[in-house]
């Protein structure tokens, strides 16, 4: 005979007990009145913590097959008790989150039930019974009593610790919010000095710096003269804050610091780095590639304090400096987690090992008096807000666990604690695009294929359909050239970019990435069908490009060195699977292949200014566009006689056609005033059938939050 299964007795979560034996369930020792459907729905989800609970599981939970009920408004009814009584919210919920149209999910930590697998605990409040001598004949002296009274003290007082130590300690919780910006334009890195927020905002094309008063108001920028900078950290006095380069804004990023009272802004001479922060005795910390540096606020006596396994962002220190925190993020992979070391480099380790199996955490901060730290987490296509407690009280034996703050449908990023500890900033968005095509004959951008929200768009060879790239899911799909008929070709736990038809048409390659791995490349029917991958291992293959005979793909490589990323170009034939390195493609990547066959384009990639040409009837490359700034995507047409290309994070962004026959090129439209849609690999652009600019419009909705919260 087998054993029957054993159910857990009972679950901990934030300040609650439930116990399934006793039909119970406590807040810090107090029992709650919950009724029975309420209670077995909570059961039901505790039992799956973190993952959907469907309505129709619910429904079989709470009635047998053969009762006719209205459902839905008994299951609406039991989640809306269950919720009040938690004390939780269907807008910002801590503990049950509602999938829409399909489910629940309990999204808060369970913490240890092994307390519960024991001895009923004792109840106090019976009287015990105990075996005494005959009371003729005992005797007490006030020495007798003043040591009993002694020792029932000190056993209330052991006591009372017990529990203390034993109880769930209360959780941090967001208890209102205010909007505070209303443009819905990109921002990111938010900061604040107690009486200001700055953040970089995406306008006429590329980041500049922004303020706002602490309470909203009007936007003004910081200073014009750092055009294309983003706002770093802001020193422990408030006086002054670090400006460092947006990546793709200058191939040399020297940081800068500027004195907020004056708003004189001052280079710090040798330190080119996108990551930098603010280090005890009003030093500089910052990070070059995976190593973390120390230096003088006029960059003298620079000196290594570690190296990490990855690239080093967000990095700063403890209130009290005596520990540093960064992320440490695998480029290829698109992964990274949070790890820790001493204020002298020593005493690396990850923060949270195995919080999540596939760690993608970032961008914490301190609240400002060092009891907790703030951070974001992305899980499930959502970037969500977490907290956890800085250091547990010493006698506790449970070690402090993270604790949710924020949920869908928005996507919160870029924490910012205020000064005083009363509020928390956030950027919360809602993420949506449009795809519009450039019309010379209006000379106006308009919807194409209804304006979806989509990108990585590419027509097949006899230009009755479409392949495209779905934001903000990376789903690939299928359409035809009105875009009617749509077909999803893969599922969202593959993610897609830049798919290209066969010459033939018969078949789609594509790079995806499946969570946690790195991207490869992919062949699949354009019928639809099973995706094959067909290059494997840890690099990253990227933009495969056929061949106009259909035999060998094209594709970028990227492979990790000592402090950063190489990028190559390989040749993939498709008749035998070898894979070569291209001639003379070192630092190069994004291959296009004509569809003639006579030129290959590809891109600088460690300074991005540059689109290079190879000429097959020539052997040899040429450059064909530099000087411009940053560039885009490009595109052959199909009739191979110009490349079409944009530039992006300039003063005066623009699509440009390049002529194959003489390489001369010039502008077709101006980009200033497009709000371009950021995906995972950049802002895309490409073309139609016809030939005309393809873009991908931001229409996203972003803005700044500010939440009131309660920190025990």
């Amino acid at each position: 005979m087998t054993a029957a299964p054993q159910l857990v007795p009972g679950f901990r979560f934030g300040a609650f007990v439930l116990d399934r034996t006793s039909g119970e369930l406590r807040r810090n020792g107090t029992r709650l009145k919950l009724q029975e459907q309420p209670f077995q729905v909570l059961i039901k989800l505790l039992e799956n913590p973190g993952n959907l609970v469907t309505r129709e599981e619910l429904h079989s939970t709470l009635w047998p097959a053969d009762t006719f009920v209205d459902f839905d408004t008994g299951l609406n009814c039991a989640i809306k008790r269950l919720r009040e009584a938690l004390g939780d919210s269907a807008d910002v919920p801590r503990y049950i989150e509602t999938v829409p149209r399909r489910g629940y999910r309990f999204i808060a930590p369970l913490n240890d039930t092994a307390s519960l697998n024991g001895a009923a605990p004792l109840d106090e409040t019976r009287p015990q019974t105990t075996a005494v001598a005959d009371k003729s004949t005992r005797v007490f002296s006030p020495a007798h009593l003043a040591t009993a009274a002694l020792a029932l003290l000190l056993a209330a007082g052991v006591g009372a610790l017990a529990v203390w130590l034993r109880s769930p300690r209360p959780s941090p919780q967001i208890t209102g919010s205010t909007q505070l910006t209303w443009d819905g334009l990109a921002k990111g890195d938010l900061r604040t000095d107690g009486e200001s927020l700055f953040y970089s905002e995406r306008r006429d094309g590329r980041f500049t710096t922004f303020q706002i008063p602490i309470g909203g108001g009007s936007p003004s920028e910081l200073d014009s003269s750092s055009a294309g900078f983003l706002p770093g950290e802001i020193s422990p006095d408030g006086a002054q804050i670090l400006l460092v380069p947006h990546k793709m804004g200058t191939p040399e990023p020297t940081i800068r610091i500027m004195d907020l009272a004056s708003a004189s802004v001052r280079e710090v001479s040798g330190i080119h780095t996108e990551t930098a922060s603010w280090a005890p005795g009003n030093k500089l910390v910052y990070a070059q590639g995976p190593d973390l540096f120390i230096a003088g606020q006029d960059g003298s006596g620079r000196r290594k304090l570690l190296t990490a396994s990855g690239m080093i962002h967000s990095v700063g220190f403890s209130p009290d400096g005596t520990r540093i925190r960064m992320s440490v993020v695998d480029h290829l992979k698109f992964v990274g987690a949070i790890w820790e070391a001493r204020a002298d480099g020593s005493g690396l380790h990850e923060l949270l090992p195995g919080w999540h199996a596939i760690p993608q955490e970032c961008c914490g901060a301190w609240t400002p008096d060092g009891r907790y730290y703030v951070f974001q987490s992305f899980e499930r296509g959502s970037s969500k807000i977490w907290v956890i407690p800085d250091k547990e009280q010493a006698l506790r034996k449970t070690p402090p666990v993270p604790v949710l703050l924020t949920t869908v449908p928005l996507i919160f990023n870029s924490p910012a604690p205020s000064r005083d500890g009363k509020k928390l900033f956030v950027l919360a968005e809602q993420p949506r695009a449009e795809l519009i095509r450039y019309d010379s004959n209006s000379g106006q951008f308009l919807p194409f294929l209804s304006g979806i929200s989509a990108g990585d768009v590419e027509a097949s060879p006899d230009t009755h359909s479409y392949v495209y790239v779905r934001y903000p899911d990376r789903t690939l799909w299928r359409s035809r050239a009105d875009g009617s008929e749509p077909v999803e070709l893969t599922s969202p736990l593959l993610h897609v970019a830049l798919p290209h038809w066969s010459p033939d048409g018969n078949r789609i390659a594509f790079s995806a990435q499946k969570q946690g791995s790195a991207w490869n490349i992919y062949l699949m029917p354009s019928t639809g069908g099973a995706a094959e991958q067909i290059t494997f291992g840890t690099v990253a293959d990227l933009d495969p490009a056929w061949s106009p005979d259909g035999k060998t793909l094209a594709f970028g490589q990227n492979f990790p060195s000592s402090e950063t990323v190489r990028i190559s170009i390989q040749l993939l034939n498709l008749e035998n699977n070898a894979i070569n390195p291209m001639q003379g493609s070192d630092g190069l990547c994004c291959p296009r292949w004509s569809p003639d066959g006579r030129y290959l384009a590809a891109e600088k990639a460690d300074s991005w200014d540059e689109i290079v040409i190879y000429d097959f009837v020539a052997q040899k490359w040429r450059v064909a566009v530099k000087g411009i700034g940053t560039v885009g995507y490009f595109t052959f047409t199909r009739d191979s006689k110009s490349l079409v290309f944009d530039t992006q994070e300039v003063k005066d962004p623009y699509f440009y056609r390049l002529r194959m026959e003489d390489f001369t090129f010039a502008p077709i439209v101006s980009l200033k005033d497009s709000t371009r849609f950021y995906s995972q690999l950049g802002a895309w652009s490409g073309v139609a059938a016809d030939g005309s600019p393809l873009l991908v419009r931001d229409v996203s909705n972003q803005e700044i939050y500010a939440l009131d919260w309660r920190l025990p």
